[in-house]
């Protein structure tokens, strides 16, 4: 993207750029990557069948990496959720207790599913089994989740989810500390934005934020102590005043880590701040 490496630890001048929002020619754009991608899926099929990664069932040349039945079928995904943490909730578009009793520093949070069975396997094997494949048909898919029809432009005015993603200016993703980049080879979270991005026509920059120091993984650390654990640990890069941040994840447990992501984008200005998240914990 515009010769950006995910990797590049420079600092971005803080100039002025064209909102992410989508537009009529990123509309356009998407829409006919997503036909070459199914006519180059056509073409293959004809050789080699494709499996669902969750079902290993055959996918047809529309499907990619997962097949509509998997999709459709996810953990959670119909459910009401809180619009600020997205925990289950009894009252959609409502704020649950704990949001009310202590806001976080995002304003939104968008999910895609459950992190349950058969979901959560996938994600474990994209991040400690180095299955990178999975990476863009689940940010496909988390893409899909924001706009279900055919093109962006079609889409915008049905669903709230879209509608928190329309004045962005960038779609980011939760940075690796360079150590643990290192030895994982890949951000699964920049891969899955990347793919969400191109799915819905919007513009992914990988540079917005980054983590300053190596910090203990927070599946070590009980609940309690995860916010502590990540206490000045993310920086952004540049003057972001008055701008919108998609931040994108693969799970969100407690939520510290958007939180932290959220005060140091905050800290730089920007104006609000929404999550992407494929997984949600219960």
């Amino acid at each position: 993207m515009n010769g950006i490496d995910a990797n590049d630890t420079r600092t971005e001048p803080a100039a002025s750029r064209p909102s992410v929002a989508a537009g009529t020619r990123g509309a356009r754009t998407a829409r006919f990557l997503r036909a070459a991608r199914i006519a180059c899926r056509g073409l293959a099929d004809a050789w080699l069948a494709r499996t669902c990664f969750l079902c290993d069932q055959a996918l047809v040349a529309s499907e990619d990496g997962l097949c509509a039945h998997c999709e459709s079928d996810l953990p959670g995904a119909r459910c009401a959720r809180c619009p600020v943490c997205a925990a289950r909730a009894e009252a959609p578009r409502q704020p649950c207790a704990g949001c009310e009793r202590a806001a976080p520093a995002y304003d939104r949070t968008v999910v895609l599913a459950d992190y349950a069975p058969p979901l959560d396997r996938a994600l474990l094997a994209l991040k400690f089994g180095g299955e990178i494949a999975l990476a863009a048909p689940l940010g496909r898919a988390l893409g899909r989740a924001l706009c279900p029809a055919p093109g962006i432009a079609s889409a915008r005015a049905p669903g709230p989810a879209l509608a928190a993603l329309e004045p962005a200016d960038w779609l980011t993703a939760v940075p690796l500390a360079p150590r643990r980049l290192a030895e994982r080879g890949f951000n699964q979270s920049a891969v899955i934005a990347r793919a969400a991005a191109g799915e819905v026509g919007a513009r992914f920059e990988s540079r917005v934020l980054r983590k300053t120091r190596e910090s203990p993984p927070q599946s070590s650390l009980a609940l309690a102590d995860r916010r502590a654990n990540l206490e000045s640990v993310f920086a952004a890069r540049g003057d972001l005043r008055n701008r919108t941040i998609v931040v994108v994840d693969d799970v969100m447990t407690s939520g510290a880590t958007l939180h932290a992501c959220a005060l140091a984008l905050k800290t730089a200005g920007a104006q609000a701040v929404i999550n992407l998240v494929v997984a949600r914990t219960r």
